[in-house]
């Protein structure tokens, strides 16, 4: 396992414990858990687009949990002036 995929892993179990936290609390219960909850859900959130790796057609780019999205225009630039294989860190 290389280090990026340790880190990947790393931030995607951290990014499940948050959400299976955040699924314990309720936004009914009071203020203060309602504010835990959100703040759990969109930490959950950040985690996941944290770490991103380059899909294998070169277009994609896939976050710590396997989602996908399109390229940017910029991130397209960075791999082309840096020559390939990127670990994007946003």
């Amino acid at each position: 396992m290389s280090a990026y995929q340790h880190v990947v892993s790393h931030e995607s179990k951290l990014a499940s414990q948050c959400q299976g936290v955040a699924s314990c609390l309720s936004y009914n219960a009071g203020h203060h858990e309602g504010e835990a909850k959100h703040t759990l859900i969109e930490a959950s959130h950040r985690l996941d687009y944290h770490a991103c790796r380059i899909g294998r057609d070169g277009v994609t780019v896939i976050n710590a949990r396997g989602k996908s999205r399109q390229m940017t225009i910029r991130e397209h630039l960075a791999v082309w002036l840096l020559g390939g294989k990127l670990e994007v860190r946003p």
